[in-house]
C-alpha cells in the first residue's frame, strides 16, 4: 500500500467520482491528495489513484469493509500530522493517510469501527 498526504474533503463535493459509485451509494467521508482521493462510502473504501507517466491513467480500487483487518490512529505530540493506518485484505503494508490536525480522523476511526462490528 501507499502513503497519502491528504486533506479532508466534503463528501457531497465528490461528484467527480460518481462513475465509481453505484446508484444510491453515499460517500460518508472523503480525503483528497495530489495523486487522487480516498472515499469511504456506506459499503466500501474506494481508492482512486491518478498516474501521470507518458499518459494519464486512473486506477480505482474497491475494498469492502470486511477486508479491513485492523486500523490504528497515531497523533504527533507537536500538533503536526495525524496518521491513520488501515490494513486491508492480504496486503502486507497498510494504507496510510497522513493529515494535518484539522482533518477529522477520529470520525473516520468511528466509521471504521462501526463497519467492523
Amino acid at each position: 500500500m501507499r502513503i497519502f498526504d491528504v486533506d479532508q474533503a466534503v463528501p457531497a463535493d465528490m461528484r467527480d467520482f460518481s462513475e465509481a459509485l453505484i446508484p444510491g451509494e453515499e460517500v460518508r467521508a472523503a480525503f483528497t491528495s495530489q495523486t487522487g482521493a480516498i472515499l469511504f462510502t456506506e459499503r466500501r473504501i474506494l481508492l482512486v489513484t491518478h498516474e501521470n507517466l507518458l499518459e494519464e491513467r486512473v486506477e480505482t480500487g474497491s475494498y469492502p469493509y470486511r477486508e479491513v483487518r485492523h486500523f490504528a490512529l497515531q497523533e504527533s505530540a507537536g500538533g503536526g500530522f495525524r496518521q491513520l493506518r488501515i490494513w486491508l485484505g492480504t496486503e502486507e503494508h497498510p494504507l496510510q493517510l497522513r493529515a494535518r490536525t484539522g482533518a477529522d480522523l477520529h470520525a473516520l476511526q468511528r466509521l471504521l469501527a462501526e463497519k467492523l462490528v
